[in-house]
């Protein structure tokens, strides 16, 4: 019986250390200052991307800088837009072990910027 208790104790501080996930959200105007432009919207759409983190208990260090920008460009580009407007985006994490995924999920309306 009491050689079964440490890999019991062990499994379960694995099994509660390995399915740990988070998330946050948020919303914004824009991504550029557009007042006193005119604009039309040409299109909406949603992007996501991720990366990578090695988590050491308080200190996190990311293996790749968050690809943020290419999310934000991915929109833009799918729709010749010019700016974002009604951005609405998702941020969440799932941990295993020592290694955290970080999901970025963007959702908003593109704008094309008339002369």
């Amino acid at each position: 019986m009491r050689n079964f208790i440490f890999p019991i104790i062990l499994g379960m501080a694995l099994l509660i250390s390995s399915s740990c996930a988070s998330s946050s959200a948020g919303i914004t105007t824009s991504n550029i200052p557009l007042s006193g432009k005119n604009y039309r919207v040409v299109g909406n759409g949603q992007t996501q991307v991720d990366w990578w983190s090695l988590d050491l208990g308080l200190v996190g260090l990311p293996l790749e800088e968050p690809p943020i920008d290419r999310a934000v460009q991915e929109l833009i580009d799918q729709h010749n837009g010019d700016a974002l407007i009604n951005l609405r985006y998702s941020t969440d994490r799932f941990i295993f072990l020592f290694m955290t995924r970080h999901r970025f999920t963007l959702k908003a309306d593109v704008v094309k910027v008339q002369n």
